[in-house]
Formats: C-alpha cells, structure tokens, sequence
C-alpha cells in the first residue's frame, strides 16, 4: 500500500503541495488527472526523492514504511517504480547491459521484449535517437527487470504515442501489473481505454480535491473543464 499522509510541499521558497492525502491499495489502479503545473509530476518526483524538494509536513509510507530519508534505490527497493515525462539517454548502456546486470538470459525476457517490439533497441545506447513513444516502450521493459516492484508511477505514459502503441502498451502493462498497485496521469485519457482504473482523483493547484468513477470524472472534465471540479458533487472535503 502506498499511503501518503498531509504532505506539504515547498520547493525554492513556495509552496507546491498542500496538505495532500492519498491511499492507494494493494493492486488498485488510479488515474490522477490535473492541468499542467497542477502538480502531479511534482507529487511522483517526491514519492521517489528526486528533484530539490522540501517536505514540510506529512507522511510517505509504503508498505507500512516510512520513505524519509531513504534514497531513490531505497525506495525502488521497496517497490516503487516510476516513468517520468522525460528521460535522459545514457552513452555506453544498452539493454543487453542491463540484463547481464540482472541475470537475465534472453530467453527469459524473450516475451516482453516481443511485447513491447522492442527488439532493435536491446544493443542501442538507452533511450538515445528513440521517439517518445519508442522511449516510453523501452522504460517499460527495465521496470520489468525489476521484480521486487509493487507500485507503479506512470507519469503521462500516453503522451506523444500513437494509437497502436498506446494499445500495445496497455496490453502489456495489464499483464505484468496485474497484481500490482497502479498510479498513472493523462491528458489525453487515450490509456484509460484500454486500462481499466479503480478510482480518479483531480489535483488543483497542489491539492487533491475531487475523488470519483474514472469515466465519470473524465467526463465532466471533457465536457466542463476542471472549473467544475472544485464545486462537483465528488469534492474532497
């Protein structure tokens, strides 16, 4: 369970997270939707301890235990993985690399790799020359290559992919993290049709304030913008 308790977030001086509350379950899925600059990133950055943040207040724990102070392996040694928005590409490492350091022969990734079309990046330097769809595929196997995970932060994973690769993507995460607990954004919603979510929350200026049916939430925000959600019926009180 990842549990996060009235964190209040300050980041050079100013206040980007107010008093936000979150549980999500074991193996719950939960789409998170908000404008840009709403926060979500931020809220993702914090859980894993990345970026200059200052926690003010509040709690992170996962699995019952607390995230403070722990380092980014730390955490993903507890079970958090996390696709960002942007990825960086890294000279000299390849896949092929990456699975040697894990023990896995190719044959043991043979599906996922197969799954995601990946095949002609496993000997390519990590994420360089790839489109964001590309990147977002090849991301997606090294979460695999973890296997302790248990929750997954999935930061706009359908933006800048095209409808086959959006489904392609789906099918796979479907299969590995069916068993898991699931955190993902959208601006798009072209992911939701293919994922099926428990539970949407909507975040306003650093602050969760509506909780609600996926479909239901997505629709209203489609047809009324997120004005409506700070006086919807499914506000956060």
């Amino acid at each position: 369970m990842l549990s996060i308790k009235n964190l209040t977030v300050e980041a050079d001086g100013k206040e980007i997270l107010r008093d936000v509350n979150l549980e999500i379950g074991d193996t719950e899925k939960v789409v998170l939707f908000g404008p840009n600059g709403c926060g979500k990133s931020t809220l993702f950055k914090v859980i894993m301890g990345l970026g200059d943040y200052k926690i003010k207040k509040g709690s992170i724990e996962v699995g019952g235990k607390s995230l403070k102070n722990k380092s980014v392996d730390k955490r993903v040694k507890l079970g958090l993985g996390y696709i960002g928005q942007k990825s960086a590409g890294i000279k000299g490492l390849t896949l092929d690399t990456l699975m040697k350091q894990y023990d896995f022969t190719y044959e043991e990734i043979r599906k996922d790799v197969e799954e995601l079309n990946i095949t002609e990046f496993l000997d390519r330097d990590l994420n360089y020359s790839l489109s964001g769809g590309e990147i977002k595929r090849v991301e997606l196997f090294t979460l695999s290559l973890l296997k302790n995970l248990n929750t997954y932060l999935l930061d706009e994973l359908d933006s800048g992919v095209d409808l086959e690769n959006i489904e392609r993507i789906s099918k796979y995460i479907n299969r590995v993290a069916k068993n898991k607990s699931i955190v993902l954004t959208t601006h798009t919603g072209s992911i939701l049709k293919n994922i099926d979510v428990d539970t949407a929350y909507v975040m306003l200026n650093g602050q969760i304030i509506c909780k609600g049916a996926p479909k239901k939430v997505w629709e209203c925000i489609n047809n009324q913008g997120y004005e409506k959600c700070v006086t919807c019926d499914s506000r956060l009180k």
